[in-house]
C-alpha cells in the first residue's frame, strides 16, 4: 500500500489528462498548487512512484514523458452480511 502522498500524486497523475487539459500531464508548477508540496518533495514522490513500478518517468527534468503502468489496487472491503443470523438465531 502506498503511503498518502504518493498515493495522492498518483491519483492526480491518473485523473488529470483529459480532453479539457488535452491529455497531457501536470507541469511542476501544477503539481506543486494540486498537492501542497514544493518540487524537491514531488522528485523524491515521482520516484518513489517509479521505483515501485507505478509510473515510468524517462525524463527528469519534466513531466510530459510520464507514463502511468499500473494503478493502486484497493483493498476490497468484505462483503456485507445481512442480518438474517439476527433474526434466525434468537
Amino acid at each position: 500500500m502506498l503511503p498518502d502522498p504518493e498515493r495522492k500524486l498518483l491519483r492526480i497523475l491518473i485523473n488529470y489528462p483529459s480532453p479539457i487539459h488535452k491529455s497531457r500531464m501536470p507541469d511542476f508548477k501544477r503539481l506543486e498548487m494540486m498537492t501542497g508540496r514544493r518540487r524537491p518533495d514531488l522528485l523524491r514522490g515521482l520516484q518513489f512512484l517509479e521505483d515501485q513500478g507505478f509510473i515510468i518517468w524517462p525524463d527528469k527534468s519534466m513531466t510530459e514523458g510520464i507514463q502511468i503502468i499500473k494503478t493502486e489496487e484497493l483493498e476490497k472491503s468484505p462483503p456485507k452480511r445481512n442480518n438474517i443470523e439476527y433474526w434466525t438465531n434468537y
